[in-house]
């Protein structure tokens, strides 16, 4: 089991307090959200974590504190028992009198917030939800190390698709044999989000028409899924010779994630479907080209679908009609749907360090979607691809 060196816990903490200290607003953060939680101590148990402008986090746990002193390197873990015992508890840790304090707004239930007022009536609570995504979008040579182990377990994937698809098999069916052998190589199994409602497997693998049907989530696939109760993802299609097979699947290994699609075929695709899936590795030239320290996150998806257009894809370019989406890639780490966004409008710098899945996708409606999809280390030179798996159309 990989355990998040003490080091890595201290540096992002030092970071936070770090932004605590320049944003001159809250003067301590509570944390309860699970990525947000393993991030900054290691594990994910019930507990809250209270960190201040400087000095050593809190983690007061209320189950398990077993496993929370076994798997975080954190030098202050308390039980928890009773609620009411969190104001002594702050005191006790030199965090009493606390008037400004940060929460994740953005992800926060109604119903714990009330919980945290009714503790402290007289406390105000403001958002720092951007504060801590900020501090998570670089990463360091520790996580870049867990995202490349998430993205083996990718080529892993693509591997097998390729063994076992067969004419006539169902999007399940394949898509079954794809997952179990994930889980043999390590794949953690549960793929985190932050996004309300953002309910997420381990991705869509889409046959034929399946590949342009959209769903409710903000991303250029969607797929039938096997209900209207998850109405994304794999459904029970047979799979058909000469039709685009995408399999978009997220890697997950130690907490951290990567995302990966590749293209498959079971006999030549149409012409006009390979010229579309080159315009998509053009795309993802041109956004790598882009992609520098100092470049603005939104001038880099101008510049992404400005070729789109020149190509002659503007209106099927991240899908069609309202299904179209506004981005062209965004962040990986702990979560799948991490900061920065290769997105309109988005003014946030890139920097060396962060971690983006670029995912240039074009969609024909009642035919399939093409495209690709790696996740790359942006660097001082050359983004650095972090997903293995050659990008080329594979044709069986």
């Amino acid at each position: 089991m990989e355990l998040t060196p003490r080091s890595e816990l201290e540096s992002r903490i030092a970071r936070l307090q770090a932004r605590l200290v320049a944003a001159r607003d809250a003067e301590a953060v509570f944390i309860f959200q699970a990525a947000d939680l393993f991030y900054f101590t290691g594990t994910t148990q019930d507990a809250w974590l209270v960190i201040g402008r400087d000095g050593p986090p809190l983690l007061l746990v209320r189950r398990s504190l077993e496993r929370a002193r076994a798997e975080s390197a954190l030098e202050h873990i308390l039980p928890l028992e009773n609620p009411r015992e969190i104001p002594r508890l702050l005191a006790g840790h030199g965090l009493g009198g606390l008037k400004r304090v940060g929460l994740e707004f953005d992800v926060l239930p109604v119903q714990q917030y009330a919980r945290v007022g009714r503790l402290f009536p007289t406390m105000q609570f403001v958002d720092a939800s951007a504060l801590i995504r900020e501090v998570r979008m670089v990463k360091s040579p520790y996580e870049i190390a867990c995202i490349r182990r998430a993205a083996a377990i990718q080529d892993r994937m693509a591997a097998k698709l390729r063994d076992v698809v067969r004419p006539g098999m169902t999007e399940l069916a394949l898509a079954a044999e794809i997952e179990a052998e994930a889980r043999r190589h390590g794949h953690q199994g549960i793929i985190r989000t932050r996004r309300f409602n953002m309910e997420c497997f381990f991705g869509h693998l889409l046959s034929g028409e399946n590949g342009a049907i959209p769903s409710w989530m903000e991303t250029p696939t969607g797929g039938t899924g096997l209900s209207p109760a998850v109405g994304n993802g794999v459904g029970t299609r047979r799979i058909q010779p000469h039709e685009p097979i995408l399999l978009d699947y997220a890697g997950a290994c130690d907490g951290y994630h990567a995302d990966q699609s590749r293209l498959f075929s079971l006999g030549a695709l149409p012409d006009d479907l390979v010229k579309a899936h080159q315009a998509c590795l053009d795309i993802l030239a041109e956004v790598l080209i882009n992609l520098r320290p100092g470049a603005k996150a939104g001038e880099v998806f101008a510049r992404a679908v400005a070729l789109a257009e020149r190509l002659g894809y503007a209106d099927r370019f991240m899908n069609t009609g309202p299904a179209q989406v506004s981005f062209v890639g965004h962040g990986v780490g702990v979560e799948l749907d991490e900061i920065p966004y290769l997105a309109a409008g988005t003014n946030l710098t890139i920097e060396a360090g962060m971690t983006l899945a670029v995912e240039p996708k074009i969609v024909f409606p009642g035919r399939g979607i093409v495209g690709v999809e790696d996740t790359v280390l942006v660097t001082t030179g050359d983004p650095e691809f972090l997903t293995v798996t050659p990008r080329a159309l594979v044709v069986l």
